[in-house]
């Protein structure tokens, strides 16, 4: 790993969840409507506790704990259920109402126990995860306007909204079902399942679809009109030492300045792609490559050290992202790649989208743990980035002041419909 990056353009601050000592992950990061971070704190590890909702507080450079997520939907820490413990990828706002809308996901267990098997508690009426809750949170007036029990009996892994339609598309956990939902009349459709592993993101185009990646990396897209899903001919790419297994979506960003999409995938040795929407009858694919480090291709490597994730644009038009940078402290064996023997750090990069050069800008570090893993980026109102931390307790998230005077395109957009 290389020492610590700094650049004069960028300032790091590094904030924890002071007030939520056992928190453990922050995975969702976004933009409100009001054009300020919010951010979940969940605690995912520990038994009998709850995700709260945060807001970083420009004006006294500080946090504001709105909510609690089981008290505002009644489904309480301590009720004996699987906890409403985390917000995944599961926040999207809209413009039109000031709403932000925030999905639950599960993974922890009940009060006293150590960890939660959805299988295996399907049918257990005492200690069942509830389902997936539905959050409307009026940033205008600071306080929730509705609350419904969204998924059943399932958590929310990512959240996508379609602010014209009024619709969310969701992946559920465990069963991973494409699912939408109807903001006016609260029918949720089951359009049926879409693999064994969770992708992370969905995404819309600007033709009416809706897209993700299925397990074995083919792009699926989700056609409002006909109101079905379709499998494309197009998988996503992958280094020749791989197969297609795994191609799921980490995190999707749309190019505001033309109809394209940059995403990246939940699997070590990660390729950055550009997806055009509306070329062809399926669209294209443009692989720009891998974004993270060589390690030996005889090995494996774990997603969670071989890892890229906080796409976001800044307000000078460059795509940035931040990616794991490591190296193995003693000789390479297998053993080696778990991870417990890797001294690494996250590093923010930027790509200029014109020329696709890619630079390493600075080194996000701070709080307890390892630095490594950025779970999503944002952008507020006034063009500083933000990123989630997890492996951490407390957990937190690092705030980077963008003052680079380096203008691809002068960019104004903050809001992502996509958790």
């Amino acid at each position: 790993m290389k020492k610590e990056l700094r650049h004069k353009d960028y300032k790091v601050d590094y904030y924890q969840f002071d007030e939520r000592p056992i928190s453990d992950s922050c995975w969702s990061v976004q933009t409100g409507p009001d054009g300020r971070i919010y951010l979940a704190c969940c605690i995912e590890h520990t038994g009998g506790e709850s995700v709260t909702v945060v807001r970083y507080n420009e004006e006294t450079k500080g946090l504001d704990y709105l909510f609690d997520m089981d008290e505002v939907t009644g489904d309480l820490r301590d009720s004996g259920r699987a906890t409403q413990c985390k917000i995944h990828y599961s926040f999207v706002p809209d413009p039109s109402s000031d709403i932000l809308y925030c999905a639950t996901h599960l993974s922890g267990p009940p009060k006293g126990e150590a960890s939660y098997n959805p299988w295996a508690a399907w049918h257990d009426p005492v200690r069942a995860f509830r389902g997936s809750y539905l959050a409307a949170y009026d940033t205008k007036k600071d306080k929730i306007t509705g609350v419904d029990l969204f998924i059943p009996k399932e958590g929310c892994r990512c959240l996508c909204l379609d602010p014209e339609r009024q619709l969310l598309f969701a992946l559920t956990y465990p069963r991973d079902h494409f699912v939408v939902y109807n903001l006016k009349t609260k029918e949720l459709k089951d359009m049926g399942r879409i693999g064994s592993v969770n992708s992370q993101c969905i995404f819309l185009g600007n033709n009416g679809m809706a897209y993700t990646f299925a397990d074995n990396g083919q792009l699926i897209r989700y056609d409002i009109e006909k109101q079905k899903l379709e499998e494309c001919p197009l998988f996503y790419p992958h280094e020749d030492c791989q197969s297609n297994w795994h191609g799921v979506l980490y995190d999707a960003v749309k190019d505001p300045f033309q109809n394209a999409i940059y995403a990246i995938p939940w699997k070590a040795r990660p390729h950055l792609i550009r997806f055009w929407p509306d070329e062809g009858e399926f669209g294209r694919i443009e692989d720009l490559g891998t974004l993270t480090q060589a390690a030996d291709t005889h090995l494996p490597i774990s997603v969670n050290i071989d890892h890229v994730g906080g796409l976001v644009f800044g307000k000078d038009g460059y795509l940035y992202y931040v990616k794991s940078a490591w190296g193995v402290i003693k000789k390479t064996t297998l053993k080696d790649f778990s991870g417990k023997n890797f001294n690494s750090a996250a590093i923010l990069c930027r790509m200029n989208t014109v020329t696709l050069q890619h630079e390493e800008v600075c080194s996000l570090i701070g709080g307890n743990g390892p630095n490594r893993y950025v779970s999503r980026g944002a952008m507020d109102i006034h063009g500083n980035l933000y990123f989630g931390k997890v492996m951490a307790k407390p957990s937190g998230f690092y705030r980077v002041e963008n003052n680079n005077k380096d203008i691809i395109h002068k960019n104004n957009e903050y809001l992502r419909y996509w958790g």
